[in-house]
């Protein structure tokens, strides 16, 4: 760019400055500050805009000036308190019960002597070590010294080992730091190229907001516009903001929400009974195992339900009940479904909520969000806990196509581009299908959940009746995953700062 277009894009506070150096080429913000008639706060933002475009320098210095406190001041004259006890001691050991009735900051000289390493105490007898007895006037009392002035001294003045000393002496608060900082403006060669064009007549009559007077008097045709150029560079703002993965779950509960979905909820702690067994799991599942699932220690088993429902259930496992089913063949355990474990999918909720309901309630419709645990592999897409969010749609004429609905929406609406539903299969319900992401970088489709219409084994012995129930349990982590481009999920709750700050804001 040209000094002509510089020139024509400099801001009328930014020509003020580069007019302003042109004399002495350079000068504080203070100075010019009293040279343009600005503000100072206005005079530092020009200056950092016109360093942008080449034609200044903006520089900035930190000095240091130390000064003592009160106490501080004392010191000084009367000595610190451990050097004056040092003193004492050298003519031989005291006791501390008598020091304490005559000698000044004594508890100070005793903490300082200890951490100096200038005195032992036994038996309530203090006395000088070797090294304590060689010690002379330290650096502490010299910079102490150096400081008893009536103006600040500053830091330039003070050698590195003695700044360390001074550091220290601001953290027992005998000295005060203060720091002033000057900015200072340069004008570049860039910048006095620049400055001819500023002279002509057009460029020295720029206009930055067009106002009524202008077109009343059509003082604007003598003049130039500002121009703005949107390339440079801007600064970087950090506002705070929501976690995205709070974000995601408020939408997700919106979502549902607004298609007539009511919430469930319910806590970690779960029993068997209503995490497998009311779902048609065997006891002997493998999906059961300590190599999948958190069983509790303490507390080991809850209470079961009413004997009328784990009945049912316990019947539709040994031979299926009255529910058309031969069961699974076994003699059932009401132990088993007693223990305590760490619930491992919402889907525990919804069975739960089948069960409060009757059959005047229906239809209905509910979804739950929520944490589960399970003692999975950690990879690059499984995390001992994450979570999920469940749904069901209970009464009669729900079909299996309706629920593929629900569910396109659902991922479309999360930000999925590439998904596909296939046949699937889980011991609870059918049919069955499961929905697949497409992973552009790995090549590959990844699982997201599972999804079908409730088997009568799950749903009659909850509510007495054999309804279509459609079921589904998406967890959401590896949909954030696509739409925040994370690659692996523990990145999702790490905290990065930066994936925090780059991380947009969820859109619905």
């Amino acid at each position: 760019m040209n000094p002509r277009e510089v020139a024509e894009r400099l801001h009328e506070n930014e020509r003020k400055v580069l007019q302003a150096l042109s004399g002495g080429g350079t000068a504080t913000t203070e100075e010019l500050s009293r040279l343009t008639r600005l503000a100072r706060d206005a005079v530092e933002k020009a200056s950092d805009w016109a360093a942008t475009k080449g034609v200044v320098s903006f520089k900035e210095e930190v000095s240091q000036f130390f000064s003592l406190t009160d106490e501080g001041s004392v010191y000084a004259d009367s000595g610190l308190p451990e050097q004056n006890l040092r003193k004492l001691l050298v003519h031989g050991p005291h006791e501390i019960a008598k020091l304490k009735q005559t000698f000044q900051n004594l508890n100070i000289a005793l903490a300082w002597m200890r951490r100096n390493g200038w005195a032992d105490i036994q038996n309530g007898v203090i006395q000088l070590t070797e090294e304590g007895k060689i010690v002379g006037d330290s650096s502490v009392e010299q910079v102490l010294r150096a400081l008893n002035k009536p103006t600040p001294q500053s830091g330039e003045a003070f050698t590195e080992d003695e700044m360390t000393v001074l550091e220290q002496l601001v953290k027992r608060k005998l000295v005060t730091k203060q720091e002033e900082t000057e900015r200072s403006v340069a004008i570049t060669d860039f910048g006095r190229q620049v400055l001819p064009e500023l002279e002509s007549a057009k460029s020295a009559n720029v206009i930055t907001q067009l106002t009524p007077e202008m077109l009343v008097n059509k003082s604007w045709r003598e003049a130039s516009f500002q121009r703005y150029d949107v390339t440079l560079p801007a600064p970087s703002l950090n506002p705070g903001k929501r976690h995205f993965i709070s974000q995601v779950i408020d939408y997700i509960r919106r979502f549902w929400v607004e298609l007539g979905f009511k919430e469930m909820k319910g806590e970690y702690l779960e029993l068997s009974f209503w995490n497998f067994d009311a779902l048609y799991q065997p006891q002997d599942h493998p999906a059961r195992d300590l190599a999948d699932t958190f069983y509790m220690k303490t507390p080991h088993s809850g209470h079961l339900p009413d004997s009328k429902m784990m009945e049912q259930v316990k019947e539709t496992h040994e031979n299926g009940w009255t529910t058309g089913s031969l069961g699974w063949r076994y003699s059932w355990d009401p132990e088993v479904a007693a223990r305590n474990c760490l619930r491992t999918h919402t889907t525990s909720l919804s069975v739960n909520q089948i069960a409060k309901l009757t059959p005047d309630d229906l239809p209905a419709k509910f979804f739950s969000c929520g944490r589960v645990f399970r003692n999975e592999t950690i990879d690059w897409n499984h995390l001992a806990e994450f979570y999920q969010t469940d749904g069901i749609v209970i009464g009669e004429g729900v079909t299996f196509r309706n629920m593929k609905g629900y569910l396109k929406a659902y991922m479309e609406g999360l930000g999925v581009e590439k998904f596909r539903f296939r046949p699937g299969y889980f011991p609870y319900t059918e049919m069955s299908m499961e929905a697949e992401v497409w992973i552009e970088e790995r090549g590959e489709w990844m699982e997201l959940f599972g999804a079908g219409m409730f088997r009568p084994e799950v749903v009659k012995p909850l509510i007495g009746i054999d309804v279509p129930v459609l079921a589904w349990g998406p967890g959401f982590d590896r949909l954030v995953m696509q739409s925040y481009k994370v690659n692996t999920i523990k990145e999702l709750y790490t905290n990065d700062v930066g994936l925090l700050r780059r991380a947009k804001l969820w859109m619905e």
